[in-house]
């Protein structure tokens, strides 16, 4: 049995006064043991009590199984994706007792996950856990609090604070868009502005820029932002830069697990070709590997959970790697390109700030000088570490 810290304690207490509620705990601090626990002590009183587990990944309910397992607690976990079209399904959620919503504040975004709140509101118990509960839009709570409001608050500085979290350095590391890359950055800034002078920033995204002239297709605002975005996360130079830290870091450190993050498949594909290209490393050993939301489970949980460290030092991972996997030994983390939330920031921040002994977590922003989408990611992290 795992001895439950102070603060956990005190969020399960906080949770079980009402019933109904959402913990906002920082990552790295505890929320899945903290929320298995209540299942258990649920399930002590009634022998029969159900429980119901939803999560937004694939990685996320690995983690969950394991947990589970290791805590004696049965369980049901189903992904947000799989639940959504159900919502509406009253037999299926009236034979749970209760449901818990891990990184809750999915449920706040977008009509589809939205549905969700419906059963989580008529449930006899209902559990949000997130790291990042969602802000006031013009005065005015994000609906997933109104129906789990917070009960209990537990924030990075505390964990700091109070031994549970570790310390972390944030290493800024610049680099320069090539002459062709610059070109292309302000040829596309160019139409963005268009669109907005047009449209409205608020709703250029949505609009038709024109006509693909090859393929007559649509181009809508939302591609021309998004190409803008793919341009600067595949930088060429972050590449080299890349190279350089992981180099550095195998050179003195050795075998460990490292993170890297990116927001796009293609740009964390073209990381582990330079990886696995230009670090030296063990021989017949590869330094990357990489690990989406399409990668089978079976092989998921043999690269994180036995080659990650083991057969190879950086895991790259896209937001399947953002929320909830758990790697309390991993003090090093590179950002290849920032996060389009500063929600996403923070859960990437959040896998290196779980304690381990002897831990000093740093973390490598790599950024494009000059681009404002790129820069404004090193004060975020300052603000969520403060």
């Amino acid at each position: 049995m795992i001895e439950l810290r102070p603060y956990q304690e005190e969020a399960i207490a906080a949770w079980m006064k009402v019933g109904h509620g959402t913990l906002a705990i920082a990552p790295g601090a505890g929320k899945t043991l903290i929320a298995v626990r209540i299942i258990k002590r649920m399930t002590k009183d009634n022998p029969m009590f159900r429980a119901l587990i939803l999560v937004p990944t694939l990685v996320l309910r690995d983690q969950w199984e394991n947990v589970l397992a290791r805590e004696g607690v049965l369980a049901k976990i189903e992904t947000y994706q799989w639940a959504a079209p159900r919502a509406d399904h009253g037999e299926f959620w009236r034979q749970y007792d209760m449901i818990v919503a891990d990184e809750s504040h999915h449920l706040g975004v977008g009509p589809v996950f939205r549905q969700l709140l419906i059963p989580i509101y008529k449930a006899q118990y209902a559990l949000g856990l997130t790291a990042t509960p969602p802000k006031p839009v013009d005065g005015e709570e994000n609906v997933s609090l109104q129906v789990l409001p917070v009960v209990y608050t537990y924030t990075f500085s505390q964990g700091r604070e109070q031994g549970f979290s570790a310390d972390i350095e944030i290493r800024p590391i610049p680099v320069k868009l090539t002459e062709s890359e610059r070109a292309k950055y302000a040829e596309l800034t160019e139409k963005i502005r268009g669109m907005i002078a047009r449209w409205g920033a608020e709703h250029y995204q949505n609009k038709p820029y024109g006509k693909d002239p090859v393929t007559g297709d649509t181009i809508w605002g939302g591609t021309i932002t998004n190409e803008r975005r793919q341009l600067v996360a595949l930088a060429e130079e972050k590449y080299e830069k890349l190279v350089e830290i992981v180099t550095q870091v195998v050179r003195e450190e050795g075998n460990g697990r490292m993170f890297c993050w990116s927001e796009y498949v293609e740009a964390l594909e073209k990381a582990k070709h330079a990886l696995n290209t230009y670090v030296p490393y063990k021989e017949r050993y590869q330094v990357a590997e990489l690990v989406t939301g399409e990668t089978p489970k079976k092989e998921r949980k043999r690269i994180i959970e036995q080659a990650w460290g083991r057969e190879f030092p950086v895991l790259l991972v896209a937001r399947v790697g953002e929320e909830g996997l758990d790697a309390p030994e991993s003090a090093v983390g590179v950002i290849l390109a920032g996060a389009k939330t500063s929600r996403q920031t923070v859960q990437r921040l959040g896998r290196l700030l779980r304690p381990f002994p002897g831990k000093k977590a740093r973390l490598y922003v790599i950024f494009a000088e000059g681009v404002p989408m790129d820069e404004r990611l090193i004060p975020l992290l300052d603000l969520a570490v403060e």
